[in-house]
């Protein structure tokens, strides 16, 4: 094999009697085209040939394919609302611990909120008109407040708002004075109420079904006399109020079935230090039922529920005297009077 890097070796020829002269024949040859090398390319620098073969060609470089640009989205259309938006309650005034619904129209609008009494609430659409259920806690402060309501249009825009006149009024309730023995309050521990206050904030009450499940009013939960009342303040053995009763005491017998009131999904089930096994049914918009001090839970985490489903049997477990039923109702956490809602429909005004 010949080396491009190495001059030509002729091969050794009878009659020459030196190499210098083969080499001066075959000179003058090539100069008369006897060599027949007159008509072969020069290989490229570097490359590699071998005799007899075709000398390699160049291959063309393509040219690169240029990089899309990205298509340019359109900007989104804002826009704005044209006047403000209405709000009316019903109740007009709202007691403590008690619940009012806000109706809201706006013409346009795509999204709705309320602030009231220093918290904010979505608003549900409903065909034209946005609404809510509010509630006002038992240590709500007296007299008339604003409720502001702000609304926005498809795509977001300036904001549309408006302060809407409510008072939220005193209701009477009595003072409960509970005789408690040693080991019953024994449960009632600094510890037991961050515990309870933890599983509140953080487990159960963190999040809902938007869209109501309830239609009507609701349905008491269980057979029995009512033996304390919501919002009573709380005196146990002889001391100061200290406390507010947080729901409806309803007592019978151990055992006595316990119906959902209202139909839902069941969001939380399991034991609580102070409040006993508990079960706690999503009624949807933020209104939420608790049954508690049960001595047998029935159902499981995330079943559907109605008036006619049994859910747990009455106990006496937690922070309890004798067999009862403790019946909570809640708005977005805040404890309202569940048996105003076996009286009266909360739903929009149209």
């Amino acid at each position: 094999m010949i080396s491009p890097h190495s001059p030509r070796q002729p091969r050794r020829t009878r009659g020459f009697r030196s190499a210098a002269a083969g080499v001066a024949l075959l000179a003058i040859a090539c100069v008369l085209g006897a060599c027949g090398m007159e008509d072969e390319p020069l290989p490229p620098a570097g490359a590699f040939v071998v005799p007899g073969t075709p000398a390699p060609t160049e291959t063309p470089t393509e040219a690169p394919t240029p990089v899309p640009t990205a298509t340019p989205f359109p900007s989104p259309t804002v826009q704005t609302l044209a006047g403000t938006p209405s709000a009316t309650f019903a109740p007009v005034s709202v007691g403590q611990g008690e619940a009012t619904v806000v109706t809201v129209s706006h013409p346009g609008a795509a999204f709705a909120s309320v602030r009231f009494l220093g918290k904010n609430y979505p608003l549900l659409r409903d065909g034209d008109i946005f609404w809510a259920v509010l509630a006002a806690p038992l240590t709500a402060p007296l007299g008339p407040t604003m409720a502001t309501v702000t609304t926005r249009a498809p795509g977001g825009g300036t904001p549309s708002t408006v302060e809407a006149p409510i008072s939220v009024v005193a209701v009477d309730r009595p003072v409960d004075y509970l005789i408690a023995s040693a080991a019953v309050t024994s449960v009632l521990t600094p510890e037991a109420g961050v515990t309870e206050e933890f599983l509140r904030s953080y487990e159960q009450f963190n999040a809902f079904v938007a869209r109501p499940q309830w239609d009507g009013v609701m349905v008491r939960p269980a057979e029995g006399f009512i033996s304390t009342e919501f919002g009573q303040g709380r005196s146990i053995n002889g001391g100061p109020v200290g406390s507010f009763h947080s729901g409806t005491d309803i007592a019978n017998d151990y055992g006595t079935l316990v119906r959902a009131a209202a139909p839902g999904r069941v969001a939380w089930a399991g034991p609580m230090p102070i409040r006993g096994n508990t079960v706690l049914i999503d009624h949807g918009a933020g209104v939420m039922t608790g049954y508690h001090h049960l001595q047998e839970v029935l159902v499981d985490l995330d079943d559907e529920v109605d008036p006619d489903t049994t859910i747990a049997l009455m106990g006496s477990t937690g922070f309890s005297t004798g067999p009862h039923l403790h019946w909570e109702m809640t708005i977005y956490g805040v404890n309202v009077d569940p048996m105003t809602w076996t009286e009266r429909v909360f739903a929009p005004e149209r």
